[in-house]
């Protein structure tokens, strides 16, 4: 993947300062298995805060948010009106995030 790593690379980096997709509702802890991330320099790189926080209103940069499959349609919607290395990003979750709502009703974004 060119934007989100797996749980397993984030490890190998020794760093925190990325953004964590959990799937189903935050865990009670940080950094599960099947999570991936997002390094924060690449969602500042491409700008990604104006597009999460209007799909997402309740987008926080620092804490958690839900996302749920109308959520996230909004979101995908959105990113095409970019065409640019948005909609990559966005484009790349796709499929991790498909196989998440076939057996969560949501997923979590932890802020840095």
């Amino acid at each position: 993947m060119k934007y989100f790593i797996t749980e397993a690379e984030r490890k190998e980096l020794h760093s925190t300062c990325l953004f964590e997709v959990q799937k189903g509702t935050y865990h009670d802890r940080y950094w599960c298995e099947d999570s991936i991330c997002l390094h924060a320099d690449i969602f500042d790189e491409l700008k990604l805060f104006e597009l999460f926080h209007t799909a997402l209103p309740h987008f926080d940069y620092y804490g958690r948010t839900e996302v749920h499959p109308e959520n996230w349609e909004v979101l995908l919607l959105l990113s095409h009106n970019y065409g640019d290395e948005k909609e990559a990003a966005i484009l790349e979750l796709e499929s991790w995030v498909e196989n998440c709502f076939k057996v969560e009703n949501a997923f979590t974004i932890c802020g840095i």
